[in-house]
């Protein structure tokens, strides 16, 4: 359960309110949600309706502040589902961003697994731990290692069993990746060719895949140069288009607008062990 609960109007517009919200207005009327759970239909003072339900990670993402352009679902996905992301492992991403492509991760290693992400830019890594702390994927008071600074979270709310399986990280991923034994690497960098070698060095050997997401070709075909260099295998690099499909009385059709390139992702496997 989020700190948040999700109203949408007849009109399909949705308001993301804290849970202690009791009354919300709008054009179409106030609604009147006092000791009222979510998962039912209401109706304003004006007679419209509104859905009251909780939000999923997507109505989170779709409003959580941003620093810098987050990925898209459709890369999110195809990124935890390409690399086969699951429960109970460890996974270090860099660099962090807003936080959003770190969320989903949280979700897909569950509570027994760890999320390490990496930033080196502290304020963008402060933004992205007030996305999180919304999420239940950090603890309120839990600090970014790299940053010595304390936050004061009065006002936020702590969710009720949370994963609280993220760490923060200010640092530089070209220099050093601290952890051993990793399973996943996520890299959402201009250069992370220079992060190979590191990355050849954290990931274990029996199950350890990469994954960067690039913008360029030109970027993706030095990392790929970079990868089959330290020996990696099973290379393979996808572009993902997602088009809406409108569904109305005067027939079905693709949607005139569509998400074209975002970027380009590029998966590997780690070199294994010579006996």
């Amino acid at each position: 359960m989020f700190a948040y609960k999700l109203l949408v109007d007849e009109r399909g517009k949705r308001y993301l309110l804290k849970r202690n919200v009791e009354k919300f207005g709008t054009d179409l009327g106030v609604v009147d949600m006092k000791g009222v759970e979510e998962g039912v239909e209401l109706i304003s003072h004006k007679g419209h309706k509104f859905y009251l339900v909780e939000p999923t990670m997507f109505d989170i993402l779709k409003r959580m502040k941003r620093t810098v352009t987050t990925l898209l679902p459709k890369d999110i996905g195809f990124i935890i589902a390409r690399a086969g992301i699951r429960e109970g492992e460890t996974v270090v991403e860099a660099g962090t961003g807003s936080g959003a492509l770190t969320m989903y991760l949280s979700n897909a290693v569950g509570k027994t697994g760890k999320v390490i992400t990496y930033d080196i830019r502290p304020e963008f890594a402060k933004v992205a731990r007030k996305n999180l702390l919304k999420v239940g994927a950090i603890k309120k008071g839990q600090r970014i290692i790299g940053l010595d600074e304390e936050f004061d979270d009065e006002g936020e709310i702590e969710i009720e069993n949370g994963l609280f399986n993220v760490i923060q990280k200010i640092g530089d991923v070209r220099e050093k990746i601290d952890e051993e034994n990793v399973d996943v690497i996520v890299l959402d960098l201009p250069d992370p060719w220079n992060v190979v070698e590191n990355a050849k060095k954290a990931l274990n050997s029996k199950r350890g895949r990469i994954v960067t997401y690039l913008p360029y070709i030109e970027q993706v075909k030095k990392t790929v140069e970079k990868l089959k260099e330290e020996g990696f295998w099973d290379i393979h690099t996808y572009e993902l288009i997602e088009r809406e499909i409108e569904i109305s009385e005067k027939g079905v059709r693709p949607s005139t607008r569509m998400i074209g390139h975002t970027g380009y992702i590029t998966v590997a496997r780690v070199p294994p062990k010579q006996i």
